[in-house]
């Protein structure tokens, strides 16, 4: 969704993201890394007792999972910058496919006047049609001028 200068990115601009797979891998490492080890995330017993009769995963790993399934390119994402609007609309099982539709609402210039910035309605959604998750979620994006060069070419050897 970031791949150009914000002089490029228009409202209403969309994207379709590829899928991830939720594995329970991938929610346990994620339960170690930010030690959130609520047993609704990592205990399959205690699940069942609970209104999602098994395994979720965390809302905070699906916001990140969104956010890593879109193009965030390195020459133009400056930093995030805002996140409104969020619902947890579906729980998130261990086996789910997810994918990120995202639509431009708003480019708007930074008091810096070097960058802008760039408001996009997401919404994660599993393989069965479900949105999971929705929310506006603001970058700030760098213009031409302030660009910066691709680092997958410069470990390349580009100059």
């Amino acid at each position: 969704m970031i791949s150009k200068p914000y002089e490029d990115i228009k409202t209403g601009d969309t994207a379709t993201t590829n899928s991830r797979i939720i594995t329970a891998e991938y929610v346990r490492a994620f339960g170690e890394l930010t030690g959130d080890n609520h047993p609704l995330h990592t205990n399959a017993q205690y699940a069942e007792q609970t209104r999602f009769g098994k395994q979720i995963a965390h809302g905070a790993l699906m916001i990140s999972t969104l956010l890593g399934l879109v193009e965030l390119h390195p020459s133009y994402l400056q930093c995030f910058y805002s996140l409104d609007n969020l619902r947890f609309k579906a729980p998130s099982y261990f086996g789910d496919s997810v994918y990120a539709v995202c639509e431009i609402l708003a480019v708007t210039p930074h008091k810096d006047g070097e960058s802008a910035v760039v408001t996009s309605a997401a919404k994660l959604i599993n393989q069965d049609g479900v949105t999971v998750l929705s929310g506006d979620f603001s970058l700030l994006v760098a213009g031409r001028s302030t660009a910066l060069a691709d680092p997958a070419l410069k470990a390349q050897g580009a100059p």
